[in-house]
């Protein structure tokens, strides 16, 4: 008997189109892919063949995601190498596969041509909490690879409730609820150091006006507002880096 997400899976493939399904840990998502591909009668040995020609030695996973890309199915998450997760990311655009399924890593700044985004669980285990909801920004960063402007008119994100009142309560949090404010990580000292240190030693910054140019047109500025603390914040960052004997200073 086949459960919610593969139905929705073989569904979006009689319609002819790909779906993205995020999963809460690499060994579901690689589950989840396996399962979907034994369903399958889509035949890609080609890709098969790239997937272990990535190694030199393929191991247990290579192999489990060259048997899943030749169904038009994989698996992505960190465990792979660059090579393979890029393999995967192409055939994608390229139609070859179908469906991903994935780690919430792959709903950050990657653009794929999913139809659909299929989210299993809305709750991840916390060690101060147990199991806890996500939050609503990053629900709206998966549910936003569905339907990018360059693949689609229109898509559609589908979250799997285990219940009614799991239902109605998914509805009103992430649905119906704003999302969480957010901050610049510029505005902790120990970052904004090493940021202004990364950057002189690039030559990206190389006098206090390139200094002042580039952190001014920051989001940490569009929050701070003041231009006048923040520069004398900037010049207090640079003198330490001096004191530490991090840069020398030849201007102003």
């Amino acid at each position: 008997m086949i459960d919610d997400i593969q139905r929705i899976a073989l569904e979006t493939l009689d319609m002819n189109k790909q779906a993205l399904i995020f999963l809460p840990s690499r060994a579901s998502a690689e589950k989840t892919a396996e399962d979907i591909a034994k369903l399958t009668s889509l035949n890609n040995p080609d890709i098969e063949k790239n997937i272990l020609g990535v190694v030199s030695s393929p191991t247990k996973q290579c192999r489990k995601l060259s048997l899943c890309v030749k169904k038009g199915i994989a698996f992505h998450h960190s465990g792979l190498v660059s090579s393979q997760r890029e393999i995967v990311e192409d055939e994608f655009k390229k139609g070859n596969i179908k469906i991903i399924c994935a780690t919430p890593t792959l709903a950050a700044g990657v653009n794929l041509p999913a139809f659909r985004v299929i989210i299993k669980s809305l709750k991840r285990y916390n060690e101060k909490w147990g199991m806890d909801w996500i939050p609503v920004l990053e629900y709206l960063q998966m549910a936003g690879r569905a339907g990018r402007p360059d693949y689609e008119k229109s898509g559609e994100a589908i979250v799997i409730a285990k219940d009614e009142r799991e239902k109605e309560e998914i509805y009103e949090r992430y649905i119906c609820g704003d999302p969480e404010e957010i901050y610049s990580k510029l505005a902790v000292e120990p970052v904004l150091r090493t940021y202004l240190l990364a950057l002189i030693s690039s030559g990206l910054i190389n006098n206090h006006e390139s200094m002042m140019e580039f952190f001014s047109k920051t989001f940490w500025a569009y929050q701070f507002k003041d231009m006048n603390q923040l520069e004398k914040i900037m010049d207090k960052m640079l003198k330490l880096l001096k004191d530490w004997q991090f840069v020398t200073i030849r201007w102003r």
